[in-house]
């Protein structure tokens, strides 16, 4: 519970630190124009005023403020429908909590209309130093609430933009979030989805070919997720949930960019795999071991169907050293989950009667590789998921025609005896 505080106070931190910045923004503005209109007014204003003139002016500012409040109303939904129908209607809900400029110049209109009004009403026929003072206060706010347009209109356009949206929906993704999203039933557990927003904004993104876009938002999914593993204080359970969500969504965005065509879009998410299967290998070995081999199995298999060779090559690649890695920190069972992944993997290869080669490199240099290698060390669990899985290679690509497969049954037959009297 330690934890799940102390990551939910640095979102909150996030949210307080935006609304706190954007406060002061508009403060000091009003400070700077108070002190630029009131030079002005002082140079160029009269030396008394007009009580009626005075009245027209106040009247005239308060149906204009009303006017351009209706505008920024308007065109903030516009805004928010763009947002929402380019991306995700979770947009609205996100841009509610994370666009404090408007909540800010509604407040800021409002109080200055009232004020205004209140002005209007305390004009009297008879000047005086005190109505003076308040109708340059209220030409003072006038001033103010015109020019604060022009931070908003940029803070608009700026909100609109793909890495604005993505940076705001980040904040999101904390360990509180993410449990709630797993602890949600099957109606709710989309809506509560934290990093789902997120993949439909790089999903939208990569059917647009906005590559800078799919890239922002997959690294921004993998430096939150990097910041969830480096707490110290989340225990074992609450880990093992959260790293299976984050693999688990990743390794299926991984698969929808496969099924795309979009070979660059997936060596990003198996580049952020690699990160964080890093990260977590610092607090729980056997888990990264256990979610990099299930994540990149299923990103494997569908390269396979795919034939996406580039990225089936990194998937082998990738699963083979982390097997070597495992055999050598004596960890059997992991690395019996890893020779199985690689046999699935293989499977597919198989299945789509892919280049000879290719099998041979999953068969003998990977498979076997890491069954011997099981041997010299006594792994039990490796030696007999090494058999297993090359019995099972076997018999499927006997089924085959292809006599380069019949060449490679007999590779593995002899492997198979090797480890065997090990």
């Amino acid at each position: 519970m330690l934890s799940i505080k102390i990551i939910d106070q640095n979102r909150s931190f996030d949210v307080l630190k935006l609304w706190t910045s954007r406060i002061l923004f508009y403060f000091i503005l009003f400070l700077l124009t108070l002190g630029l209109s009131h030079y002005i007014l002082m140079q160029l204003g009269p030396s008394s005023y007009s009580m009626a003139s005075a009245r027209y002016m106040i009247s005239a500012l308060i149906q204009s403020e009303a006017a351009i409040m209706a505008i920024i109303v308007t065109l903030s939904l516009v805004a928010v429908e763009l947002a929402a129908s380019s991306y995700s209607v979770r947009m609205i809900d996100l841009l509610k909590v994370y666009n404090p400029d408007f909540w800010i110049l509604i407040m800021i209109y409002i109080l200055s209309m009232i004020y205004s009004i209140f002005v209007l009403m305390s004009i009297s026929d008879k000047s005086s130093s005190k109505i003076e003072l308040m109708i340059s206060f209220a030409y003072h706010t006038g001033v103010y609430s015109f020019l604060i347009l022009f931070p908003y209109l940029f803070r608009t356009l700026q909100m609109l933009k793909p890495s604005t949206l993505l940076n705001m929906q980040a904040m999101k993704i904390s360990t509180p979030n993410i449990m709630k999203a797993i602890s949600s039933d099957v109606h709710t557990a989309h809506e509560k989805d934290p990093i789902q927003p997120i993949i439909d904004i790089v999903s939208s993104a990569l059917l647009n070919h906005d590559f800078e876009t799919i890239r922002n938002g997959l690294n921004i999914i993998g430096m939150r997720s990097k910041e969830i593993f480096l707490y110290k204080e989340i225990d074992e359970t609450e880990m093992k949930m959260i790293s299976y969500y984050i693999f688990s969504r990743l390794a299926r965005f991984a698969k929808f960019t496969l099924n795309h065509n979009d070979e660059d879009a997936t060596f990003i998410v198996i580049k952020n795999l690699e990160v964080l299967w890093d990260e977590l290998k610092n607090k729980d070995p056997r888990e990264s071991v256990l979610q990099a081999s299930s994540s990149l199995e299923e990103i494997g298999k569908v390269s396979a169907d795919m034939s996406e060779i580039n990225v089936l090559s990194a998937v082998i690649n990738h699963l083979y050293d982390i097997g070597q890695w495992s055999l050598d920190y004596n960890y059997d069972g992991e690395t019996s989950r890893i020779i199985d992944s690689l046999s699935s993997v293989c499977l597919s290869c198989i299945e789509k009667r892919m280049d000879p080669w290719i099998i041979e490199n999953i068969i003998i240099s990977c498979i076997g590789k890491l069954g011997v290698k099981a041997s010299y060390s006594g792994k039990f669990l490796s030696i007999q998921q090494t058999i297993e899985s090359m019995n099972d290679l076997n018999l499927s690509m006997e089924i085959g025609e292809s006599s380069q497969y019949q060449h490679l049954c007999g590779k593995t037959e002899k492997i198979i005896e090797y480890i065997s009297k090990d």
